[in-house]
């Protein structure tokens, strides 16, 4: 599918103005520094409480990021159209409207699949708030590496590292700012800022962007015999890292943290039914030697 029929590019460059966030507990989170934001993380993983455990709930973890369409698309309750099946002369139109007045988070984990962004969205009251454009393309200078810590769900989820020659499937969301906040509010181990040296390529010809915000993980990625470890179930070219699937990365983690008969499925199950003993297990092993995305190539949202 490609925008090369346009006469005219749809491009939307410039610096854009940082995404209007209001939420007090949201802005409260994203201005803590390190050492404040990990002891208000252990408070609230210490809440977590037991939940219930299952071959789906394993299976879950292990298919992260979760499925989603080969393309671009428009996500409008809850329903998917491929911006492929739309007429060619609406799609012109189509993204121009979502992405006059919206901001463009990069999407390289499970924030690019339908069912997350639904399930986030789904409560809006404004149809517009449960509608989004997500466009398909590869992102350039950067690799996603499996972040040090499993999710409340038993996942490794994305983190971003410094990666030159490397180009990864992701995907830009063009959100309104209640969306972002919504976003913002789940990601826990994350800080939402702006890529300053990373290059986004849309699929779509014609189509371009040079200001990106996304999110990056305060965590780090986890570093295995000294190199960190992407996921392999993000597609890339020029990667230089080795790309490990779910399975392979919590049997590593369960090894470490559990013993060495342990695999992923009892760091799945732990996840769900004791989450404050395994992270007090894991973060002395995985935390100090994990791989950040370096400070001088992305600027933090800026915090009174």
């Amino acid at each position: 599918m490609s925008f090369g029929m346009f006469a005219r590019p749809v491009r939307f460059g410039g610096v854009r103005d940082w995404p209007p966030i209001h939420d007090p507990q949201v802005l409260e989170w994203l201005a803590l520094d390190d050492e404040a934001w990990r002891a208000v993380l252990e408070q609230r993983i210490r809440g977590f409480g037991r939940r219930p455990y299952d071959a789906a709930a394993l299976e879950r973890a292990l298919s992260y990021p979760w499925e989603r369409p080969a393309g671009s698309f428009v996500l409008r309750d809850g329903e998917v159209e491929q911006v492929e099946d739309m007429e060619p002369g609406d799609r012109r139109a189509v993204v121009s409207a979502f992405a006059r007045d919206r901001h463009p988070l990069v999407a390289f984990g499970a924030n690019g699949a339908p069912s997350r962004l639904q399930a986030r969205f789904a409560a809006f009251d404004d149809p517009a708030d449960r509608a989004a454009l997500v466009l398909t393309g590869e992102l350039h200078g950067v690799d996603v590496g499996a972040q040090a810590s499993p999710t409340a769900f038993g996942t490794m989820p994305g983190a971003l590292i410094a990666s030159p020659g490397t180009a990864v499937r992701a995907s830009v969301l063009w959100l309104t700012p209640p969306q972002l906040a919504e976003l913002t509010k789940a990601e826990l181990g994350y800080r939402l800022g702006r890529l300053d040296r990373a290059r986004f390529v849309m699929d779509e010809a014609g189509v371009a962007v040079d200001d990106l915000f996304a999110y990056v993980s305060r965590i780090g990625a986890l570093r295995l015999d000294g190199e960190a470890v992407a996921l392999a179930a993000i597609p890339a070219t020029g990667r230089s890292a080795r790309a490990m699937t779910q399975e392979q990365l919590l049997d590593v983690v369960a090894t470490l943290a559990l013993g060495p008969s342990a695999r992923a499925g009892d760091v799945v199950r732990m996840c769900f039914e004791d989450m404050p003993s395994l992270a007090q297990k894991i973060a002395p092993l995985t935390w100090p030697t994990a791989v950040r995305l370096p400070d001088d190539q992305w600027t933090p949202y800026p915090v009174p």
